[in-house]
């Protein structure tokens, strides 16, 4: 780390990663770690589609992005799993067919996105990428949820305590009977293992290209492909980004895409926020967990909306700031030229200076868009953790007050809890 200049803020800690040559700050990778740490625990997601564009928010190469948010991932996501394990809501059979899958898709996906790196268009197509599955998913799953309100309400039958129903697809794909066929107890039902497999195949392929522990389609797939209660997606989901993340993390730090110091700082607030979120599934429905999941998709979908507005005007500068750069540095290497502009911060500026309006408009723009960028997705991060931390404050606190009033209620009889609540609704 290097010392903060005189007169800087108590929380301008500035980090310096020397792998990716990135400079950023260390209290905003510590906050965004405990915040998608409470995310993750709460929805059975690794987080990282929001930590990935975050982290190529603060300037990260988004290749470092990708391999740097794998290793917090398998950190928290073991917290979390082990939480959810205690609770009930891990369908281990289930997990463990899907990793055969899994391992195979995220090789495919790493693979595809070196030769992305390769050829210069990573940014723009993992960017597209991510705007397509976030909003859609996120759309989906609050159209299913605004449907499943219309009908409670229409037949007067609902129940503050009831999870969502099974969808159409989840049936269809449950009276497939290509064998073998298995049961799954803790989710309750009947299904082939090449159903199973399939979707750990494709869900690892998204992992990888994406560079996430592919919680966020993987969740929704197991309530709306798999038909998995919403707990049980949650706390299976979160063992599958324990080891997507592992493997993903083992495989980009060999192709020297990992910045260990920016992970490491980020696991300390993490593993804290895991275990809150985890904990927190106990005071919330299933359909609460769902809404929640689909706002929070879309807010990550509208900030890389603004990453790619920002990096459209960072085209225009583009050419000419690498064209001096190459013949500044006497480098050809795109990486290597890369990480030289990172060092050089002084010397682009100066070189801005002295370039016509046009250009500095862009690069004005283009910082624009990306402070919008990471607003909107750490405030809505921060926002959406502080929710969840209510819901748990909230329940442990009503939990308490029950237990207190229960001998004099009840006379010594037992007494109804969220865990028992949880467990019917599961």
């Amino acid at each position: 780390t290097r010392r903060a200049t005189e007169g800087a803020v108590m929380f301008d800690w500035v980090v310096y990663l020397p792998i990716s040559g990135t400079e950023v700050n260390g209290f905003a990778l510590i906050l965004l770690g405990f915040t998608v740490g409470v995310i993750g625990g709460f929805f059975g997601v690794g987080g990282a589609f929001m930590v990935t564009p975050a982290l190529n928010v603060f300037g990260f190469p988004m290749a470092y992005a990708i391999g740097t948010d794998m290793a917090p991932i398998a950190g928290k996501s073991i917290v979390s799993t082990f939480k959810h394990r205690k609770f009930g809501n891990v369908d281990m059979k289930l997990a463990l067919l899907m990793i055969i899958g899994t391992v195979v898709g995220i090789e495919l996906g790493a693979t595809l996105i070196l030769w992305l790196e390769r050829i210069g268009r990573i940014g723009p197509i993992v960017r597209v990428t991510y705007m397509f599955l976030l909003f859609g998913l996120g759309g989906f799953m609050l159209y299913e949820y605004m449907n499943g309100m219309r009908r409670a309400v229409k037949h007067a039958a609902a129940d503050a305590n009831q999870d969502a129903g099974k969808s159409k697809l989840a049936l269809w794909m449950q009276s497939i009977k290509l064998r073998p066929v298995v049961y799954l107890k803790v989710s309750g039902f009947h299904i082939s293992v090449w159903v199973i497999i399939g979707m750990g195949l494709v869900t690892g392929f998204l992992a990888g290209f994406l560079g996430v522990g592919g919680g966020f389609i993987r969740m929704p797939a197991l309530m709306y492909i798999i038909g998995a209660p919403t707990k049980v997606a949650v706390g299976t989901d979160l063992f599958e980004v324990m080891v997507t993340g592992a493997y993903g993390a083992f495989s980009y730090a060999l192709k020297g895409r990992v910045e260990l110091l920016a992970a490491m700082i980020m696991l300390l607030g993490a593993a804290m926020g895991a275990q809150l979120g985890a904990t927190a599934t106990l005071y919330a429905r299933g359909t609460i967990i769902r809404l929640y999941f689909s706002i929070t998709m879309l807010a990550g979908g509208t900030s890389v909306v603004f990453k790619h507005f920002a990096e459209g005007h960072k085209d225009i500068y583009r050419s000419a700031l690498n064209e001096w750069a190459r013949a500044t540095s006497g480098i050809t290497n795109r990486m290597d030229l890369g990480i030289w502009l990172q060092d050089n911060k002084p010397a682009v500026k100066s070189w801005f200076a002295g370039q016509p309006e046009a250009l500095q408009h862009a690069l004005a723009a283009e910082k624009m868009w990306s402070t919008y960028s990471g607003i909107l997705m750490l405030g809505s991060a921060c926002a959406l953790s502080a929710v969840i931390i209510f819901w748990l404050v909230r329940g442990v606190l009503r939990e308490r007050a029950e237990a207190a009033a229960a001998p004099a209620a009840t006379g010594g009889r037992s007494v109804h809890t969220p865990l028992q609540s949880d467990e019917a609704t599961a």
